[in-house]
């Protein structure tokens, strides 16, 4: 083995061109392979941070009708509790977002409450402090909270004393009892967790009673001998039961039900298609570097034919010359697995950010260990493929090449077609990277063309949320009141509204309504709406045009008709082929109590906006109810100014006024409608930069390929190419010649590549919007470029072949 590695270091060094090129070929293609892995890993293989995670279940409760995920009420979950034979434990978590006045500074921060058995079921333990207990529970527990590891490492800079502190949060003084170990968050991102007692509506009899009074997230710990089927049984029997047991309250039409998900697959579900993605387009680049390689390891090998010739006739037989190769090929796959970890490295925190977009498990996504060892299988692997691409023949053919005295070889007609698959394979291979990054291209394009619903340039949002457990409404109206006056008296500003929900955003609030004069008919859906609040000017600030009968207006106040403005989904589902202006319609359910209004209050409709693109560019619109702020219980929660000047340059002034008139209100997402528009964008933007670079990362390597094999082939057949010319061939029919030749093996690496294309793109079909995975201008795009630089490729060594004189190829053969 020593002497094989000196032999091998002393042969790479005589050839470093060829060393360089092939370690920087394999860095790359192995360093994304590792890069993308390190991602899979974290996201969908890693086991779990918590204890014996693959025991915990989340359930989810759904409505098919209007495809929306809706949370348990609290009675539902006892049911469970009580019922089940196969979840041993259930626990609750409620997200809500309070503010956080700090040395009169003011945020905002996102807790989960949760009851006092959180922490077990989700087998997580604090790393300082103590755990959440039953006695937590309740209306009378004392408001505590538990930082998550990030939030304390961000907002209180690690500080170890944190614990014992009392930050006031939501109007109240509340005890920091421990900071969690780091694990990662779901259903959404949270900065800590909190006992319920925070919120006396949690812990209301309306909370504890209300079966339809749905807002808890469900976690469950499997029993130790039950399986993932025997639970969704389970779950499916007690919802069955529910369902029958209090019919009026499961709308059949609408269509509830509950699914189980182990905890870890649901963390990874919406990164899995991207990550599936990413995962084959590395693996199409290995390929790529790989045949690359092998190319390179062909041309050598016909250079060193005499060498390996010699050595079989002093006593070398083909296992020691192959066993020599290996040699070679490991150096050289484990130096360029060394480049791809350095890669990898680079590249993992801009995939972490990535993915943090799609998946809560971002931050566990590391270079570790498992992930080296991955890097070490697969150069191995690598090492082992390029080492048998070479033939190698018996002892006799060798000696035989010896006393023919053979010097030089074009490698025979066998490593001339390997070499030229090879190439075919690269140029396929390209193709379909190509035309996945110009479906995306494409995708992004069509998505970027939307419609929005309303006119997005020149207007700020700036988020001034009200915490109501602990903010005066009364005040709050009075303070937002002022906002308006001081923002509408900038020269810069044309006009300031505010309303419960930012623009292009969903509201997270949907309520159950009910049509003047329409009974409900057995079997048809319950109508739903997003509640929402506006004043009179929001519709005008935020661009969002009306399209029949009025907006809300000044006059449409507390004490005044009750009226409310709906948008054009909403009228045409409740209204179809009909006027709603002057129709009337109502909330209903128990919630109601919740929010201060009465069930059965029907209110006048007014007006019908115009759909807009909330929750993304690619989302379906969804019905709408916008009340004035001044007959709404809550105060509204977000300014909108439209300017006549870029927008953020306002920025820093709103703040100050905001800041004026309420030194302890929390300032959240100052953000351009442009912005918040383009977030749907954002995600295919940075697909498209991923696989787009994959894609030109193949197209170098296939186009230096295909030029390096014609090359070769030049210097292979110079004496060929001179005796032609000697016989008159002009250098034209050469060129020609050499052309056609690249030309034949660029047009059946492109027909492979786009039949690859019509057959792999399909599964990149959730990934897309607005164009088919088999579009033809994007294939016809695609080939035409890939045809035009490969012929480029073939172009150089056509030229070279061309110029060679016929004295001097005679003399050289």
């Amino acid at each position: 083995m020593r002497l094989d590695l000196r032999y091998v270091l002393r042969s790479l060094l005589r050839a470093p061109g060829f060393a360089l090129a092939v370690i920087l070929t394999l860095g790359l293609g192995i360093g994304a392979n590792t890069a993308i892995f390190s991602v899979v890993r974290g996201v969908l293989l890693k086991p779990l941070p918590h204890r014996d995670g693959d025991k915990l279940l989340y359930l989810r409760h759904t409505v098919a009708a209007s495809g929306d995920d809706i949370a348990f009420s609290v009675p539902e979950i006892n049911d469970f509790r009580r019922e089940s034979r196969t979840l041993a434990q259930i626990a609750e978590y409620s997200p809500l977002t309070l503010n956080f006045v700090d040395e009169n500074a003011a945020s905002q921060i996102d807790v989960g409450l949760v009851t006092g058995n959180y922490l077990s079921v989700m087998g997580l333990a604090p790393i300082m402090g103590r755990s959440f207990t039953d006695g937590d529970d309740g209306a009378g527990a004392a408001p505590v909270i538990m930082l998550t590891h990030g939030y304390w490492q961000t907002y209180f800079a690690g500080d170890p004393n944190v614990v014992g502190r009392t930050l006031r949060i939501g109007g109240r003084n509340v005890e920091v009892i421990g900071v969690l170990q780091p694990a990662p968050f779901f259903p959404g991102r949270f900065d800590a967790l909190m006992n319920m007692s925070i919120s006396e509506h949690h812990v209301s009899a309306l909370m504890q009673d209300g079966r339809t009074h749905r807002m808890t997230q469900v976690i469950a710990r499997m029993s130790p001998d039950a399986t993932l089927e025997q639970a969704r049984q389970d779950v499916a029997t007690i919802t069955a039961r529910q369902h029958e047991q209090f019919p009026e309250m499961y709308d059949k039409a609408s269509g509830y039900g509950v699914t189980v998900t182990p905890f870890k697959e649901v963390l990874g579900a919406d990164a899995r298609l991207t990550l599936f993605l990413l995962v084959g387009v590395a693996a199409f680049v290995l390929i790529i570097a790989c045949a690359n390689v092998a190319n390179l390891a062909l041309m050598r090998g016909v250079r060193r034919e005499h060498e390996l010739t010699l050595r079989a006739a002093l006593g070398a037989g083909t296992d020691r010359i192959r066993r020599l190769l290996i040699a070679e090929n490991v150096v050289l796959a484990l130096s360029g697995a060394l480049l791809g970890i350095g890669i990898a490295y680079a590249g993992v925190g801009m995939l972490s950010a990535i993915t943090a977009r799609v998946s809560p498990r971002a931050d566990e996504i590391a270079v570790d260990g498992v992930v080296l060892a991955f890097t070490l299988g697969l150069s191995l692997v690598v090492a082992l493929i390029l080492s048998f691409v070479p033939r190698i023949g018996d002892d006799n053919a060798l000696a035989a090449g010896l006393q023919a005295g053979t010097t030089k070889s074009t490698g025979g007609v066998r490593r001339r077609r390997l070499q030229q698959a090879l190439v075919v394979t690269q140029v396929a291979v390209t193709v379909i990277l190509l035309t996945g990054t110009g479906l995306l291209v494409r995708s992004m394009q069509r998505l970027a063309a939307v419609d929005p619903g309303l006119d997005t340039h020149n207007v700020l949002t700036m988020e001034v949320p009200f915490d109501f457990t602990a903010d005066d409404p009364v005040i709050t109206r009075q303070r937002h009141a002022q906002m308006v006056t001081e923002l509408d008296a900038l020269p810069q500003v044309e006009v300031v509204g505010m309303g419960s929900t930012t623009p292009l955003r969903r509201a997270g609030f949907q309520l159950e309504l009910k049509v003047e004069g329409r009974p409900q008919n057995p079997g048809e859906p319950i109508p739903t709406a997003e509640y929402r609040t506006a004043d009179p000017t929001y519709f005008r600030a935020s661009g969002i045009r009306i399209i029949e009968g009025r907006g809300l207006q000044s006059t449409d106040r507390a004490g005044a008709e009750n009226v409310v403005v709906i948008n054009q989904t909403l009228a045409t589902r409740l209204w179809p082929d009909q006027s709603a202006v002057g129709r009337r319609l109502a909330w209903t359910g128990d919630v109601l109590r919740f929010i201060g209004m009465a069930e059965n209050e029907f209110r006048t409709v007014v007006g019908v906006v115009a759909d807009t693109k909330d929750g993304g560019l690619d989302a379906a619109p969804i019905g709408a109810v916008f009340l004035p702020t001044e007959q709404s219980i809550f105060p509204p929660g977000t300014i909108v100014l439209r300017a006549n000047v870029d927008p953020t340059t306002l920025a820093p002034t709103a703040r100050e006024i905001v800041r004026s008139i309420a030194p302890a209100q929390p300032i959240e997402n100052v953000l351009p409608l442009d912005a918040i528009r383009d977030e749907s964008i954002g995600p295919r933007r940075l697909n498209v930069l991923l696989v787009g670079s994959f894609g030109f990362l193949a197209l170098v390597i296939a186009t230096i390929g295909i030029a390096a094999v014609l090359a070769f082939s030049v210097t292979a057949r110079t004496n060929e190419i001179g005796i032609r010319m000697s016989l008159g061939a002009a250098p034209g029919r050469v060129q020609r010649m050499i052309l056609g030749e690249g030309g034949t093996l660029l047009g059946i690496g492109l027909l492979l590549g786009v039949v690859g294309s019509l057959a792999l793109s399909r599964l990149m079909q959730g990934l897309l919007y607005g164009v088919p995975p088999h579009d033809p201008l994007t294939l016809a795009l695609v080939a035409a470029g890939v045809a035009g630089i490969g012929l480029a490729a073939c172009w150089l060594p056509a030229l070279r072949a061309s110029r060679i004189q016929p004295n001097e190829a005679l003399r050289a053969g």
